[in-house]
């Protein structure tokens, strides 16, 4: 008996290239798996010692039949040498390499950065619909101011305002104030004759209008703070860890990272929370976020920075962890109509208080005033420096509107030309050329104010 080793890809192909060359009585010694190819050990009888030595005789001695069953074993055995090969190339073909197979199985890293490209793709693909939606209903309303400027304008031309307070008239006019907000502002100012009495008694309206409804700062007890991209909540979050840091202790103060999957935002914050000393950590779902919380029990104040995406669902995510969150609002003073109007007026959601951002930039805060004489928010913080040390102050709504007024430009060329025309139209021998640059200057001023 002799052993032999088969391989073929499975055990199948080995036992059929088994039988096809040793015969139907091969027999099987045992099968295993090697290298990803299936081993095979077959025992095969030995040749004869008569055959043997029939092969060792001399040719002479030969006869013709040993000629033909020579030519027939040896074709036999080319056909058989034939399948072999064949066999083998079939098998090298399906062999089982483990570089490739290792190649081709996708590493820890690779699964990573896969999860974090769909990702952020998502985040992509959620912050331009974002933007697409807005910029829809920004056309909307400005198609809609539109409108009610010319039903309006036609009205206030009938009622003009006295010379004293057109420069104020004006001024509100090219100011980016909501057509309805200017409207009742310029009727309740038309009929005065002092121009400084005229922006007190706008100031003392407005104010009165909003009310003062007013929030404590987040000094202990968990807050999140929410808002579009871009608002400033980041440095809000910085600047109240720093303030509270400050009076009680770092090590009573913690923030938490939530959802936020911008490029650099994780960076961001902890570079701040170390400047400010305070612990930084990072939750990326609902469980994290509830276990984070638990651990953080013993914490004065416990801050939620919040994505500047899908504002009003991350804030509901937020309240089903822990009914004892606090969200506040975060929004930029000057931010535009439509972006109010869906976070605060439209949204059913009941805001804890409103933080105001950029004080230092805006000059048209209209929209936010309107909004807050249509729907009292309390006001609890507002951020006057892109610096995080600098702190931030408490908001409320004369310094609100003051900030409105001082944008109104009542001391321009526009305000010079109207009191000249004033001077002019009173004079008991006025210059006809006069008069009648005149008259085309406060033809302009009326319908500049009238404008939309």
């Amino acid at each position: 008996m002799e052993l032999k080793r088969i391989l073929a890809k499975d055990l199948r192909r080995a036992t059929e290239k088994a039988v096809k060359l040793y015969g139907d009585d091969v027999l099987f010694v045992s099968n295993a798996r090697v290298n990803g190819q299936h081993e095979v050990i077959v025992a095969v009888d030995v040749a004869p010692e008569l055959e043997l030595a029939d092969a060792a005789r001399p040719a002479a001695t030969r006869t013709a039949g040993d000629g033909e069953r020579f030519s027939a074993a040896l074709k036999e055995s080319f056909r058989a040498l034939e399948a072999a090969d064949d066999d083998a190339q079939a098998a090298d073909e399906d062999t089982y390499s483990p570089a490739p197979r290792l190649r081709q199985k996708p590493s820890a890293e690779a699964l990573i950065d896969a999860h974090d490209r769909s990702a952020a793709d998502h985040r992509d693909y959620i912050r331009g619909r974002e933007i697409v939606d807005m910029v829809r209903d920004e056309l909307a309303a400005i198609r809609k101011e539109f409108k009610l400027a010319q039903r309006v304008a036609a009205w206030q031309a009938e009622a003009p305002s006295r010379s004293a307070v057109r420069p104020l008239v004006a001024a509100l006019a090219e100011a980016s104030i909501p057509v309805s907000l200017r409207t009742l502002l310029v009727d309740h100012v038309s009929d005065m004759d002092d121009l400084e009495q005229a922006k007190q008694a706008l100031h003392a309206h407005l104010a009165k209008s909003m009310g003062e409804h007013w929030a404590k700062l987040p000094q202990r007890g968990v807050h999140a703070i929410a808002g579009p991209a871009g608002s400033g909540k980041t440095l809000m979050v910085a600047r109240l860890a720093r303030a509270v840091a400050e009076r009680k202790g770092a090590e009573s103060v913690a923030v938490i990272s939530w959802c936020d999957q911008r490029a650099g935002a994780w960076s961001q914050i902890q570079m701040l929370c170390a400047q400010a000393g305070v612990d930084c950590l990072r939750a990326n779902d609902a469980e994290t976020l509830t276990m984070l919380l638990g651990e953080l029990g013993s914490r004065t104040l416990v801050l939620i920075d919040t994505p500047g995406v899908e504002v009003l669902a991350r804030v509901e995510q937020l309240r089903a962890c822990s009914a004892d969150i606090s969200c506040h609002l975060v929004l930029p003073a000057d931010a535009s109509g439509t972006t109010v109007r869906r976070l605060l007026i439209d949204s059913s959601f009941a805001w804890s208080s409103l933080m105001a951002s950029r004080m230092d930039e805006a000059t048209q805060p209209w929209a936010l005033i309107q909004a807050l004489c249509e729907k009292p928010v309390p006001l609890s913080a507002a951020s006057h420096s892109p610096a995080a040390t600098d702190g931030c102050q408490v908001l409320t709504a004369g310094e609100l509107v003051t900030l409105a007024l001082r944008g109104l430009a009542t001391e321009g060329p526009e305000a010079s030309a109207a009191a000249l025309v004033a001077d002019e139209l009173v004079d008991e021998e006025p210059d006809q050329s006069v008069v009648t640059a005149a008259h085309a200057l406060v033809a302009r001023i009326e319908k500049s104010a009238h404008a939309s």
